[in-house]
């Protein structure tokens, strides 16, 4: 019997691995050309902050919410388990939606649907390691 979430997990790591590298080929340039001021790799853009498996996560979670839709906050299965300022026991680590690189700001999510507080948090948070604060 074949194990249904093994044959899905590989089915959405092949799909991100054939995103990245047709987004990397176009991404590519002729060395005549002159670089733009991208903000892909600049340091403003906390995607360009994240380790590999960071960034797979990113592609994961973007390419479920641009199939399905956007989290709810709740913890039923299409949720992403929000917890407001309030009841964010990591606040001090730095692990606030604030941090995250799907904060929108204003009270907006990429993933999540509804109001966003900056310092709530989040199961599917991505959050930079160097914003990060370690006891």
């Amino acid at each position: 019997m074949q194990n249904y979430w093994l044959s899905n997990l590989d089915y959405q790591v092949s799909k991100i691995k054939s995103i990245n590298e047709s987004s990397s080929y176009s991404r590519q340039k002729p060395e005549d050309e002159e670089p733009e001021d991208d903000l892909e790799d600049s340091e403003d853009n906390p995607e360009s902050q994240l380790n590999e498996r960071q960034k797979m996560m990113y592609e994961m979670y973007e390419n479920i919410t641009s199939m399905h839709g956007k989290f709810n906050q709740t913890s039923k299965a299409n949720g992403a388990h929000y917890a407001p300022a309030n009841l964010n026991p990591f606040k001090n680590e730095g692990l606030v939606c604030g941090n995250c690189v799907y904060f929108i700001g204003g009270g907006a999510c990429e993933i999540v649907s509804g109001k966003i507080e900056p310092n709530a948090i989040c199961k599917l948070w991505i959050i930079p390691e160097k914003l990060i604060k370690t006891k």
